[in-house]
C-alpha cells in the first residue's frame, strides 16, 4: 500500500501525456499538446529541485490536511485541462497557467511521499516497488485506452486523488517516526561521487530517449498515438516481470544492477533509428517510450534505497530522481523539435545526432559499470576494521562528540557490552550507560542495534 501512491502520481503522469483521447478532438501528437508538455517537463523538473529547499524547515507530515487539497486542485486541472477546448488552443493556459499548476502540485506531492518514505525508511525492493508501480501502470494505461474521451478525463483525474487516500492512511500508522540519520559527511562523499556519475549518465540517456521518441516521423508508428500506449505498457509488463523474478528466485537485484541494461536497449533503439530503415522505426520509439517509463521507476528505486541507508539526505533524493528524468525528456524533446523546424538542419544533422548519442551512451557504460562496482562495495561488502574506526571517527567530528563518548563509541563498534566498557575505562556501569543515553540522543539512535547499523554503514542489500 505504501507505494501505490507514488505510483498513482506517476499512472496519472504518464496517462495524461501518453494517452491517446485524452484531449477535446486533439490528438497527442499535436504541436500544442508537444509544447505543453515541454513547458510542464521544464517546470516540474525545476520544482523538483526548488521544492525540498523551499519546504525545508516544514514537515509536511505535520500539515498533512494539505495534501487532499492539493491533490484535488490536481484534480480539477486535470479535467479542466482535458475537457476545455481552449486548455490548449489558448496560449497562456497551454504553455503557463496548466503546466505550473501541474509542475508545484507534482512536486509538493512528490516531496511529502519522499518524506513519508524517509520516515518509514522504506527499502524500495524492486520486488515490491516495481510490483506495484507495474500493476498500477498497467491497469492505469490500459483503462485509459479503453474509456471514451470524458470517462478518461474522470478516470485519470481521480488518480490524485486516489493519491491523497493512500497518503493519509499510511501516514496514519507512522507518528512519533522520525527522518533517518544520515551517514557523516566524509562517508557520504563517497556514493555522492558515484550518485553523480549514475545522475548524468541517467540524463543523457533520457535526453537519448525523448530525442528518438520525438524526432520519429508520426506517419512511421501505429494510428492515433497507440505507440505511446504500447510502449508504457510494455514498461510495466517489465517492471511486473523483474519483480516476479526476484520472487521466484529469493534473489534481491538491486536497481543500480540494472540501469547498465537500460543503457545498453537505448543504444539498440537509437541505433535502429540511425539505420534509416522506416520499418524499424516504430520498433526505436516503442523501446524508447518503453525505456521512459522504466528510468524513472529505477532511478527512484536507487535514490530511495541510497537513502534509506543515510548515503543521501532523503527527500532531496527523491526529488532529483524524477528531475533528471524529467529535464532530460525535455533536453531531448526540445533538441528534436528545434531540429523538426529546421528542415536543414534535420535532413543534415538528424542521423548523425543519433549515432552521437549512441556513442556517447556506449562510452559512458565504462564509468557507469564502475561506478556500480563502487555503489555495491559501499553499500553491501562487510565494513572492514580501518572502515569502521574511520566512520567512528567521522561520526565523533559529525555530532561533537565529547572524548569519553567518542571512546565508548569505538568500543562499542568493537562488540564491547556496557559492562565490559566500564571495567576497561573504570568507569561505573551507570557513568557508562550515561555517555550511552548521550550518543544515542546526540546521533538520533534509540537502540544499540541502530548503532551498529549505522557503524557499520547500513551494509547488505535491501529487503
Amino acid at each position: 500500500m505504501h507505494y501505490l501512491g507514488i505510483s498513482a502520481i506517476l499512472a496519472w503522469y504518464y496517462c495524461l501525456w501518453f494517452t491517446p483521447n485524452i484531449f477535446v478532438s486533439t490528438p497527442i501528437t499535436d504541436e500544442n499538446v508537444t509544447f505543453s508538455w515541454l513547458s510542464t517537463l521544464a517546470l516540474t523538473g525545476i520544482a523538483f529541485l526548488i521544492t525540498p529547499a523551499a519546504l525545508k524547515r516544514i514537515r509536511l507530515f505535520e500539515h498533512r490536511g494539505a495534501i487532499p487539497v492539493i491533490s484535488g486542485i490536481l484534480s480539477v486541472a486535470t479535467l479542466a485541462f482535458g475537457m476545455t477546448e481552449q486548455a490548449l488552443s489558448t496560449p497562456v493556459l497551454a504553455f503557463a497557467v496548466f503546466p505550473v499548476i501541474f509542475a508545484v502540485c507534482n512536486a509538493v506531492l512528490w516531496v511529502a511521499w519522499g518524506e513519508f518514505h524517509a520516515r518509514r525508511k522504506s527499502s524500495f525492493s524492486l520486488s515490491r516497488f516495481a510490483f506495484v508501480f507495474g500493476a498500477a501502470m498497467l491497469v492505469a494505461m490500459v483503462v485509459a485506452s479503453l474509456l471514451p474521451h470524458y470517462a478518461v478525463d474522470v478516470f485519470v483525474a481521480l488518480l490524485p486523488l486516489a493519491n491523497a487516500f493512500a497518503y493519509l492512511k499510511e501516514n496514519a500508522g507512522l507518528e512519533g517516526c522520525e527522518l533517518p540519520t544520515l551517514l557523516p559527511k566524509a562517508t557520504r562523499r563517497k556514493t555522492a561521487k558515484a550518485s553523480f556519475v549514475i545522475t548524468v549518465v541517467a540524463f543523457v540517456a533520457c535526453v537519448g530517449c525523448y530525442f528518438n521518441i520525438a524526432i520519429i516521423p508520426v506517419d512511421s508508428l501505429f494510428d492515433d498515438g497507440m505507440s505511446y500506449v504500447l510502449g508504457i505498457i510494455i514498461a510495466a509488463v517489465i517492471c511486473l516481470l523483474i519483480a516476479l523474478a526476484q520472487k521466484v528466485t529469493g534473489r534481491n537485484i538491486a536497481s543500480y544492477r540494472i540501469l547498465p541494461w537500460l543503457l545498453v536497449f537505448c543504444i539498440v533503439g537509437l541505433a535502429l533509428f540511425a539505420s534509416e530503415e522506416e520499418p524499424l522505426f516504430n520498433v526505436s520509439f516503442i523501446i524508447t517510450v518503453t525505456l521512459a517509463g522504466v528510468f524513472e521507476v529505477f532511478l527512484i528505486a536507487y535514490f530511495g534505497s541510497l537513502a534509506n541507508k543515510g548515503h543521501l539526505s532523503p527527500v532531496l533524493a527523491f526529488a532529483v530522481s524524477s528531475a533528471v528524468v524529467r529535464l532530460g525528456f525535455f533536453v531531448g524533446d526540445t533538441w528534436a523539435v528545434v531540429y523538426e523546424h529546421n528542415a536543414f538542419v534535420a535532413e543534415h544533422f538528424t542521423q548523425a545526432t543519433s549515432l552521437a548519442l549512441l556513442c556517447l551512451l556506449a562510452a559512458m557504460l565504462v564509468p557507469l559499470m564502475h561506478k556500480e562496482s563502487a555503489i555495491v562495495q559501499l553499500t553491501t561488502a562487510p565494513a572492514g576494521p580501518s572502515e569502521i574506526e574511520q566512520v567512528c571517527d567521522a561520526a565523533i567530528e559529525e555530532f561533537s562528540l565529547s572524548k569519553r563518548e567518542g571512546e565508548i563509541l569505538k568500543y562499542i563498534a568493537r562488540g564491547y557490552t556496557v559492562d565490559n566498557i566500564s571495567k576497561k575505562l573504570v568507569i561505573s556501569p551507570y557513568t557508562t550507560q550515561t555517555h550511552v543515553r548521550h550518543i544515542y540522543s546526540k546521533m538520533h539512535v534509540h537502540k544499540r542495534s541502530e548503532l551498529l547499523d549505522y557503524i557499520n554503514m547500513h551494509r547488505g542489500e535491501n529487503d
